[in-house]
């Protein structure tokens, strides 16, 4: 009897994840189950995993040689595959989601902020998530959110200097013409 625990013990436990995409998976149903923690873990692993991404480098000076246009010759090179920067920024996502899920909310914003501060329009994103059910526990801070990245894109000012407005543009709103920075 002593003997079976130990193996029905290993059979339980699954196999580490490959890749990025099965690390996801199994980081999405623990998400869903509300293993938060465990989720976050999984997220954090996937980045690290091999995804999307592909390398190649040569592994030796054999093959082919001479002219610029000829193609490359597969042998002596070795694939490598990584996780990419979308990969990334998704994990990086669901685990501000996982931390909305604990009711974590200043974990949760300080991953947003990082994750806003890589996308190309992050007041559109910010806008996005508004509406995504899973962030719902932290809806007031990313309002908050909001407004922060909505004063990081206003105009500057008058000449790129804070706190100098440019006197025409107040002649302009005064005479009811609109203007267009």
């Amino acid at each position: 009897m002593q003997e079976e625990e130990p193996a029905e013990a290993a059979e339980a436990a699954p196999a580490p994840p490959a890749d990025y995409d099965e690390a996801e998976a199994r980081g999405i149903e623990l998400y869903q189950a509300g293993e938060y923690e465990r989720a976050i873990r999984l997220f954090e692993l996937a980045t690290t995993l091999p995804g999307a991404g592909v390398d190649y480098r040569r592994t030796s000076n054999q093959g082919m040689i001479g002219s610029a246009t000829a193609p490359p010759n597969p042998r002596g090179m070795e694939r490598t595959r990584f996780a990419t920067p979308e990969q990334k920024l998704i994990a990086q996502y669901n685990i501000a989601c996982c931390y909305a899920a604990m009711r974590d909310s200043g974990r949760a914003v300080d991953v947003l902020r990082a994750y806003l501060n890589q996308v190309s329009d992050p007041l559109n994103q910010v806008n996005e998530m508004l509406v995504d059910a899973d962030l719902e526990p932290i809806r007031a801070e990313l309002r908050e959110l909001r407004e922060e990245q909505k004063a990081r894109g206003a105009p500057p000012g008058l000449f790129g200097l804070k706190g100098v407005t440019n006197p025409l543009r107040a002649l302009a709103d005064q005479v009811q013409v609109k203007w267009k920075d």
